[in-house]
């Protein structure tokens, strides 16, 4: 468990970021918090954490409790208009859920913050779907608008991640069920891989079931009623629209590079210009060979 610990502490510190003792206990051992306590009381003596009050962080590292407190309150203030934009993300066609990841997730927000959204869609209707979302945010007001980055969608019947990384590990245990919560459990229950990573994954299974439940309007049924006459099609040609637009733009990239940070696949879509995960990854890593520590592994693990 100590091990455990650490490699979490270390994680949030590539952030610069303390971690509530509170979290530290959900990602370890949600049902055994005296036990986490205890180990995080010894590391505080033994001097390789610091504390205060709520937070832990690496001996030293106390200036950045303040960063944390005042990131802490501009979230409270993006909480809201995060909520209205993920209540408009379930009325979409196709839409079956929808989850807060990134920041914010981690009730963290920036000077000029956004939020960033995974969706689960229809099976078979990931870029009919993403289509539909760039014609949307043209008509959405600018405060709903510049908040939604949707930047990951996956179908209903392929909720397994395939980059098994600590950073994606830590994205999914984070992540806000907003719509469905049914849905946003089995997405966890299908990447219990993380687990390697987050030993309190039963925490994270459990979170599903605080999601509110999407009530479908008629628009919106009859859209995706619309829609379905051109079926598969429609979205099979709306991924080469993607893929040929994608590979345009970006030809600056090699050809993995843009595999990677914009997947087109038929049952996944993501777009990540600055995918940083593994410049988070690398400073992890590097962080635990200082205290010792080795990187936990998973089955099949995509770095």
């Amino acid at each position: 468990m100590r091990a455990d610990v650490l490699r979490i502490v270390l994680y949030f510190d590539v952030f610069a970021w303390p971690v509530r003792r509170s979290e530290v206990v959900r990602l370890v051992a949600p049902h055994d918090e005296r036990a986490v306590e205890a180990v995080l009381d010894a590391l505080v003596v033994e001097g390789l954490l610091g504390s205060s009050g709520a937070f832990v962080f690496l001996a030293g590292r106390d200036a950045i409790v303040a960063d944390r407190v005042a990131s802490n309150a501009r979230a409270e203030l993006l909480w809201p208009d995060a909520q209205r934009a993920a209540a408009v993300l379930a009325r979409l066609p196709y839409v079956r859920a929808v989850l807060i990841t990134g920041g914010l997730s981690k009730n963290a927000a920036g000077l000029d913050p956004d939020v960033d959204f995974l969706l689960i869609v229809a099976t078979g209707r990931v870029w009919t779907t993403k289509s539909a979302l760039q014609v949307v945010r043209r008509v959405l007001p600018p405060a709903i608008r510049d908040l939604c980055c949707t930047n990951y969608l996956v179908d209903e019947a392929h909720l397994g991640v395939d980059d098994r990384t600590a950073y994606t590990a830590m994205e999914l245990a984070t992540a806000v069920p907003m719509w469905n919560g049914p849905l946003c459990r089995r997405l966890f229950e299908e990447n219990a891989w993380a687990s390697a990573y987050v030993p309190g994954w039963s925490w994270v299974e459990e979170r599903g079931a605080n999601a509110q439940d999407p009530r479908r309007g008629r628009v919106t049924s009859a859209l995706e009623r619309v829609y379905d006459v051109a079926g598969d099609a429609l979205d099979e040609r709306l991924l080469g629209v993607w893929d040929t637009y994608w590979n345009r733009k970006y030809a600056f990239l090699d050809d993995a590079t843009r595999a990677q940070r914009f997947k087109r696949r038929r049952e996944r879509s993501t777009n990540h210009l600055e995918d940083f995960q593994f410049r988070v990854l690398d400073a992890w890593r590097e962080r635990l060979g200082r205290y010792g520590l080795d990187e936990p592994m998973c089955a099949e693990r995509t770095a």
